[in-house]
């Protein structure tokens, strides 16, 4: 047998190594070596997913792509750079040589965010934003504009912020974001989840009420208030900042994160496997 060729067709080949790096991404080095072609298709793998820990001197993967936006194509960056997550322990202006260049970028969470990264993600339209929204308007926290472009593409918005109604007018934009369906705060007021839900935006399909610990998540479901919260579309769940990292990998590999549970949930209510129809929140008992 001629080893030199495949024994399988080199889209098939192609299908099997890719895949085997996006599933073990640990085997990508070895992978690399196999031979010039698999070379070729793997190594823009090596570039599609950063999350970034730690302070930004000891963190391996801000180095690793800060040499490849001085050292690849700014196409090659667009084209491959698809999924950054700078976590909840990552301080600073680190990123501020590398968010102008990764304009492709298709989910973006930052934890720590300041007016600057606006103009920084001028020509970034992710599909999907995580950010406490109102610090990128430090300098005018009652007016929050959200026809900057980075927002127009946007169908999932995690604000890492609460929302009461004293700053309802601050969110009108929200209003504006013409492919949005899926947001989410952090413990929302009854009166807001239904103003969010009948007129700010109507259109969408899911809304998260967030809690960052379980304890204070019980508080709220056993605080004696009579709620109507039956619109199926609003779900309350709780996601640590610790844990939001590894949910957010989960997802961006086609797992069940925070938000496909709340799909999950919604269309369970929707088709009333869910009892009581007023439940928000999801049981052990939903398989999900």
């Amino acid at each position: 047998m001629d080893n030199a060729h495949p024994s399988v067709p080199l889209e098939l080949e192609r299908i099997v190594f890719e895949l085997a790096a996006e599933l073990y991404p640990e085997t990508m080095p070895s992978l690399l070596l196999v031979a010039a072609r698999v070379l070729e298709w793997i190594e823009p793998l090596r570039y599609r997913t950063f999350t970034l820990t730690g302070t930004a001197s000891v963190c391996p993967q801000l180095r690793f792509l800060k040499q490849a936006v001085k050292s690849k194509p700014p196409q090659f960056i667009h084209d491959n750079v698809w999924y950054l997550c700078a976590a909840d322990d990552f301080f600073g202006d680190s990123l501020a040589d590398i968010l102008p260049v990764c304009t492709g970028l298709r989910s973006l969470v930052i934890f720590h965010v300041h007016p600057r990264m606006l103009t920084q993600l001028e020509a970034t339209r992710p599909r999907r934003l995580s950010a406490p929204i109102q610090d990128f308007f430090l300098k005018d926290r009652v007016s929050f504009d959200l026809t900057f472009p980075v927002f127009s593409s946007l169908t999932h918005l995690d604000v890492f912020d609460g929302l009461d109604l004293d700053l309802w007018s601050n969110w009108s934009g929200l209003a504006l974001l013409p492919l949005l369906t899926h947001l989410a705060f952090l413990a929302l007021e009854d009166a807001v989840v239904a103003n969010i839900l009948a007129i700010l935006c109507p259109k969408l399909l899911v809304l998260v009420s967030m809690y960052s610990d379980e304890k204070n998540h019980l508080r709220f479901l056993s605080d004696g208030v009579d709620r109507d919260d039956s619109d199926p579309r609003f779900v309350s769940m709780v996601l640590s900042s610790e844990a939001y990292a590894l949910d957010w990998q989960i997802g961006i590999r086609g797992g069940m994160d925070f938000w496909a549970r709340a799909d999950a949930f919604v269309a369970k209510k929707r088709r009333g496997e869910i009892e009581p129809k007023s439940r928000h929140w999801i049981e052990d008992g939903d398989g999900i």
